[in-house]
C-alpha cells in the first residue's frame, strides 16, 4: 500500500469511537496526530505536483520547486516520526531517511552555516546543474579539508522516502489492529446486551400494573429498582471496555433516561411529594422502555462487532466510521 493508502486507514482507526475517545483524553497528542494525518495527506499533494511539473525554463522557478520539495520531504518525515510519537508507537529512523535530511539541511536548510559558533560547513548549490530533477551540491569546510562534492537525484530521494515511509506506517497500522485485536478478545464472550435481563419486559409489566393499581406500590417500586439496576449493569459493561462515554447516541439515551426513572422511583416510594399521577407515570413508563429498548439494540451491535473475527476497530452503532 501507498503512503496515501496507509495513512487513510490509520485516520479510520483513529476516527472509530472507541480509540478516538481513549485518545481524547490527551489533548495535545490528539492535536498532534490529526496534525500529522493532515500533513501527511497535504505532502501527498505536493510531491503529485512536484511529479505533474513541466520542466521550468526560469532559473527562479527552479530554486522555488527544488526548495519546495525538498522541504516536502523534510516535513513528510517529521509527520511521520510524530504520529508514531502521538500514538505512543516507537519510530525508528532509517539511515536513508536521515540522508534525504542532512540533504536538504545543505542545500536549502542551512547551506550558509551548518554547525556552530562560525560553522562547520558551507554548501553550495551549481547553479548551472539545477533542473527539476537535481542538482550538484559542493559543501565546503574551514579546517583544510577539501570539498564535498554531491549530485543530488531528486526523483530517486523521493522514491526512496515513500517505500520507507509505508514501510513506517504499516508497522504503525498493524500495531493498531493487534491492539484491537486484543481489546475485542478481551471482551468476546461478555455481551453487553446481557445487562438487559430476558425478564425486562415482565418488569415494565409490573411497573404498570402497579401504577394502575393492580399491584401494591411496593412491587412498583421493586420493579423500578430492577430496571434501574440493568441500567447500571449496562453503564459497568460499556467503562469496561472504555467506551461508556464514546457513542454520542448512548450518551444522549443514558442522560435522557435519569430523569423518568427517578421520577418514577419517587412515585412509588414517595408518593406525597412525587409530581407524577397515574397517567404521567404511565407515560414515563413508556417512554423509558421504548428507550430501553434502543439501547438493547444499540448493545446487539457493539456485540457483534466484539464477536466478529474482523480485524478492524470497533465502529459506531450505526456503522458510521466517525463520529
Amino acid at each position: 500500500m501507498t503512503v496515501n493508502d496507509l495513512e487513510q486507514q490509520i485516520r479510520s482507526f483513529i476516527n472509530n469511537p472507541r480509540k478516538q475517545y481513549a485518545l481524547l483524553q490527551d489533548t495535545a497528542a490528539w492535536n498532534m496526530l490529526c496534525s500529522c494525518l493532515d500533513l501527511i495527506e497535504d505532502t501527498k499533494l505536493a510531491v503529485t505536483a512536484y511529479d505533474q511539473a513541466e520542466q521550468p525554463e526560469d532559473e527562479g522557478k527552479k530554486y522555488l520547486l527544488v526548495y519546495g520539495i525538498l522541504q516536502t520531504l523534510f516535513l513528510e518525515q517529521d509527520a511521520v516520526r510524530n504520529l508514531c510519537a502521538a500514538l505512543g508507537i516507537s519510530y525508528n529512523s532509517d539511515p536513508l531517511l536521515e540522508q534525504i535530511r542532512e540533504i536538504r539541511n545543505d542545500s536549502i536548510g542551512h547551506p550558509t552555516k551548518r554547525g556552530g559558533r562560525k560553522g562547520t560547513a558551507f554548501s553550495f548549490i551549481t547553479r548551472a546543474s539545477l533542473s527539476k530533477h537535481g542538482f550538484d551540491l559542493m559543501t565546503t569546510y574551514p579546517d583544510g579539508r577539501s570539498p564535498l562534492f554531491r549530485h543530488v537525484n531528486i526523483p530517486s530521494l523521493i522514491e526512496s522516502q515513500q517505500v520507507i515511509l509505508a514501510q513506517a506506517l504499516t508497522a504503525v497500522l498493524k500495531e493498531l489492529m493487534k491492539e484491537e485485536a486484543e481489546h475485542k478478545a478481551m471482551f468476546k464472550s461478555n455481551h453487553v446486551q446481557d445487562a438487559f435481563p430476558k425478564m425486562l419486559n415482565y418488569y415494565f409489566e409490573k411497573v404498570n400494573e402497579a401504577i394502575h393499581g393492580g399491584n401494591p406500590a411496593e412491587l412498583g417500586s421493586i420493579h423500578i429498582k430492577l430496571i434501574a439496576a440493568a441500567m447500571e449493569t449496562f453503564k459497568a459493561k460499556l467503562k469496561q471496555r472504555g467506551i461508556l462515554k464514546a457513542y454520542d447516541s448512548v450518551t444522549y439515551l443514558l442522560e435522557l433516561l435519569d430523569y423518568p426513572i427517578s421520577q418514577l422511583s419517587a412515585y412509588f416510594t414517595q408518593p406525597n411529594s412525587s409530581t407524577l399521577d397515574n397517567k404521567s407515570a404511565y407515560i414515563f413508563t413508556f417512554f423509558v422502555e421504548r428507550k430501553m429498548e434502543e439501547l438493547k439494540e444499540i448493545a446487539v451491535k457493539i456485540d457483534e462487532q466484539y464477536d466478529s473475527e474482523e480485524k478492524g476497530a470497533i465502529k459506531s452503532p450505526d456503522g458510521a466510521d466517525s463520529l
